[in-house]
């Protein structure tokens, strides 16, 4: 698969997770009290803030460098976070992500796509 293509793939799979963590968000009335308290609202957001940051791996790199208002480095270093220091990971940095960097890179995948 030319890597146009597969580019085109991945940004698909990481809007799929970036609506994900809206639906969590949805889900669990956006509650930090709630996220703070739940693991099934913890574990929703981090699963999908590791596969974005595994997708982001799989870019290529001529993808990464004519899109550089994503920090592409940032999010794949979150998804190493997340994956090595789940038990002692800090909730403000993942609610920071999954409220705000994310809807960044949301708006990047619905702009590449044309979705409205």
């Amino acid at each position: 698969m030319p890597a146009e293509n597969r580019d085109h793939d991945i940004i698909e799979h990481i809007l799929r997770y970036c609506e994900q963590i809206e639906t969590a968000h949805v889900d669990f009335d956006q509650s930090r009290q709630r996220f703070d308290e739940s693991t099934t609202y913890q574990n929703a957001i981090c699963m999908c803030i590791l596969q974005i940051g595994e997708l982001v791996g799989h870019l290529s790199d001529e993808f990464r460098e004519r899109n550089t208002d994503i920090p592409w480095h940032k999010i794949r270093g979150m998804r190493n976070y997340v994956a090595h220091e789940y038990g002692s990971i800090d909730l403000d940095v993942v609610w920071q992500v999954a409220t705000v960097s994310i809807l960044d890179v949301k708006n990047f995948c619905r702009k590449y796509l044309s979705v409205p």
